[in-house]
């Protein structure tokens, strides 16, 4: 049992009580199809108002949402074309996208230049984050964490699991993994404390606005973490099987959506832990996903979208299906 500290989910009761937990509309805008494996990485391009996606075929494809409309096919354009599968991409400075691969690879992609590579290990990289200080924190499968510049080179290098490291909010300095912990590290990387976490494996991270934040895993459960060290506060069973992907919603913060093996994505409310919209083939027949889901974006303001058909927000979800969906929330 885990020990309640300062915050906890309300229970059903509870939420009840205070007029909480109303559900939400989620309803399929359109879906994405291309890819010729697995999708395993999204992020949205806000400066191109397009959606990024990477996964097991080695393409990374930029998807234009510009005057998209409900379920008309879109085409995608191929941005880069790896040799192994990817499985974790980010957006530098200048349009500049790093992109780590199952064979434990990191590429660089500078617009109009040819890509550059760095073997890392053998092992995968599992995550690529802007640190707090500035450098780039890249999580291998063999339990290392590197710390790189933008000229792309290796400043500092420390073993810290046993196992892989699997996520990361570098702004924040916590990095999860499979040894079922979280580290909480210092600007220079040095371990402040580590607390217990999913078991036995903490595959994703999403860092509420008020501090907390909140781990999925193996065990298929949410993990509320309070902001202090001194606790772990009850975990929330969430899932059928693993989750795989935690995205919170930009600005206001009032959605966390969750994606996993179950091939579900549910919207919970960010500050109270109350599950808002589940959405699966079951609840929404013809939609959703038929395989895992992998990875989630929250997307930004998009150009020429139908209002009347859009709710407040539009997330994007991808998984072995190899599909993208986008829903629109709200």
């Amino acid at each position: 049992m885990c020990q309640r500290n300062n915050w906890a989910p309300d229970s059903q009761d509870q939420l009840k009580s205070k007029g909480m937990g109303t559900k939400i509309a989620v309803n399929e805008y359109t879906k994405f199809e291309g890819h010729k494996q697995g999708v395993y990485a999204l992020l949205w391009l806000e400066s191109e108002r397009c959606l990024l996606s990477a996964g097991g075929d080695g393409a990374l494809v930029k998807w234009d949402l510009a005057g998209i409309q409900p379920q008309v096919p879109v085409t995608g354009k191929l941005y880069a074309q790896l040799p192994e599968p990817v499985f974790c991409v980010m957006l530098a400075e200048n349009g500049v996208i790093w992109a780590g691969t199952q064979g434990g690879c990191l590429f660089l992609l500078t617009p109009g230049m040819a890509p550059k590579m760095l073997k890392l290990a053998t092992s995968a990289v599992f995550f690529v984050s802007r640190w707090m200080n500035g450098l780039v924190a890249v999580g291998l499968g063999n339990g290392e964490l590197l710390f790189l510049n933008d000229a792309f080179e290796v400043v500092s290098k420390r073993k810290l699991g046993e196992r892989s490291l699997r996520c990361c909010i570098g702004g924040e300095g916590l990095v999860a993994g499979s040894d079922g912990v979280v580290w909480r590290l210092d600007a220079l990387g040095e371990v402040v404390s580590v607390r217990k976490a999913n078991q036995p494996s903490v595959f994703c991270m999403a860092m509420m606005n008020d501090g907390r934040f909140v781990s999925g895993g193996r065990d298929a459960q949410l993990w509320w973490h309070n902001a202090d060290e001194n606790g772990l506060v009850e975990p929330v069973k969430a899932h059928l099987y693993t989750i795989h992907a935690l995205m919170l919603e930009p600005g206001e913060g009032r959605w966390l959506a969750s994606g996993g093996m179950d091939k579900s994505v549910k919207i919970w409310d960010a500050q109270n832990a109350s599950l808002l919209k589940v959405v699966d083939r079951l609840k929404l027949p013809n939609f959703g996903h038929t395989h895992s889901v992998n990875a989630l974006a929250w997307l930004g303001e998009v150009d020429g979208l139908d209002a009347s058909a859009v709710g407040r927000r539009l997330l994007a979800s991808a998984g072995d299906d190899k599909t993208i969906r986008i829903w629109a929330v709200g």
